[in-house]
């Protein structure tokens, strides 16, 4: 039996997935059936039946390929309504064929009764073998296919009843939009004023007071230009990414492939990060731009690495060879980081740094402080921002600007968490994409509302207030998946 646990070579996305597959001892001969073809025998000991149970308990289930395109998923057990554990120790094949094509192909327990009870602390004797059945049916392979998969969600309609939800939302939010834009520049600029007064703003109130404390430089500038460049470069990869899934890059079974694009797109939009990061950073007035760049690197990949390293470390602890990654992976990652992304985002940031135009940053006469390409110019004293109600300070507005999203990509979300437990394969590329879509736009509106609020109330530290509120969005995000 040794000669067939041979392992297949993986490709890259493979390692990356920690897919190991392995030859399994199961031949299926086209047209042939076979029952109660036994492939081995064991004496379970207490510790093996142990961990058996263990497995049935936490739904661990049997995942086989056929011809590397197929998969197949089948649970090692069940708990019956007696609390028994029952192993399915005999497999069934069930193979429908069209013609001289394998249309489809089924595995489930061979019969109820041939089931093994693992009884605790309990040496059990288990033979496991399979069975084949052929099924002649009368749809073509490719007839099949699409019916399989424009058939693949049992909720399409919830789908669209979703996204038509979300768009008659953004409706809602665009007219309240409208509606506050039109109340504001009705109070501010009423019909027939057309007094221009000197610059003195004694007296007046809302956004006009702060007019000269909207354009000065943020604190921690070096830190939001990262973070925006970093934030670019991945909405670039996952701009990308669904583009190609909508494209059939991605086809539904097509193992390591979303990894390896995963990779490979990061590793060559590094030149974005940097190009937006070194602009916005020298918009700013800042000097130091090998050191933002390095920052700029170093905010999301650096984390990222870190976690790579300790889940990889408890893996090797566990001697859970199959789910850590081997050394030359580790190096090879590292190579491609240091010979690729990392030129590319130095390069991105000359290109940023060489068209960071002089002019766009003036010197006040009166206070010496760089400013920004805007007509307005910056006091030299900040106003102190009055003291706000509770509902709009800055935690209960980013909760705000954080539930919508998350409410739009909430039934989009499900049916993608849904199929990560081996109970389908996602593939609604084009509802994920307008999901998206959507998802960006109620954060660009939300952020408009609020920051146009804030204004109203007399705040002028909107560039990190601005940058947040959807954090609050990915919070929930990860969240929901850790509950799931």
């Amino acid at each position: 039996m040794t000669d067939y646990f041979k392992e297949k070579k993986q490709t890259f996305g493979e390692i990356l997935n920690g897919d190991h597959l392995i030859n399994a001892p199961y031949e299926i001969e086209f047209l042939v059936e076979k029952k109660s073809i036994v492939t081995c025998s064991k004496n379970l000991s207490k510790e093996q039946v142990f961990r058996f149970r263990t497995a049935i308990e936490r739904n661990y289930y049997l995942q086989i390929y056929h011809d590397d395109d197929m998969p197949l998923f089948l649970f090692i057990g069940r708990v019956d309504k007696k609390g028994r554990y029952l192993l399915h120790n005999h497999i069934h094949f069930q193979v429908f064929v069209y013609e001289n094509q394998i249309v489809k192909i089924k595995v489930v327990p061979h019969h109820y009764e041939d089931e093994v009870d693992l009884i605790e602390d309990k040496e059990t004797y288990v033979e496991f073998g399979y069975s084949v059945e052929w099924v002649k049916v009368y749809i073509p392979l490719v007839k099949s296919m699409k019916i399989k998969y424009s058939k693949s969600s049992k909720y399409m309609d919830i789908h669209w009843f979703s996204l038509l939800n979300s768009c008659a939302i953004a409706l809602v939010l665009i007219g309240l939009f409208v509606k506050l834009y039109i109340r504001v520049f009705k109070k501010e600029f009423p019909e027939g004023s057309h007094d221009e007064e000197s610059g003195s703003n004694q007296g007046e109130r809302g956004w006009k007071c702060i007019q000269d404390d909207v354009f000065r430089i943020p604190s921690h500038k070096s830190l939001l230009a990262a973070s925006l460049g970093s934030g670019t470069q991945l909405l670039t990869l996952t701009m990308l990414i669904l583009v190609l899934g909508i494209s059939g890059v991605f086809y539904p079974h097509n193992r390591g492939g979303l990894s390896t694009a995963l990779f490979v797109i990061y590793t060559t939009t590094s030149t974005i990060s940097g190009y937006i990061s070194t602009s916005l950073y020298c918009h700013f007035g800042g000097t130091n731009w090998l050191g933002n760049l390095l920052l700029t690197e170093c905010l999301f990949s650096g984390p990222l690495f870190i976690t790579l390293c300790l889940l990889n470390s408890i893996a090797t602890a566990y001697k859970a060879t199959a789910s850590a990654l081997p050394f030359n992976t580790i190096m090879k990652i590292s190579l491609l980081w240091s010979l690729i992304s990392f030129p590319l985002l130095l390069l991105g940031g000359m290109f940023g740094k060489r068209n960071n135009k002089a002019e766009l940053q003036p010197i006040c006469p009166s206070n010496k402080v760089k400013l920004l390409a805007h007509p307005l110019t910056t006091s030299s004293v900040a106003r102190e921002i009055p003291t706000l109600p509770w509902f709009r300070r800055a935690l209960p507005q980013i909760a705000l600007a954080g539930a919508l999203p998350f409410s739009v990509m909430y039934l989009e979300l499900f049916f993608a968490i849904s199929t990560v437990w081996g109970h389908g394969t996602y593939i609604s590329y084009k509802k994920l994409f307008i999901t998206f879509v959507l998802v960006l736009f109620f954060i660009a509106l939300v952020n408009a509302c609020l920051t146009c609020r804030q204004f109203l109330a007399e705040d002028h530290k909107w560039w990190w207030r601005a940058s947040p509120k959807h954090r609050w969005a990915r919070l929930m995000l990860r969240v929901h998946i850790s509950s799931n």
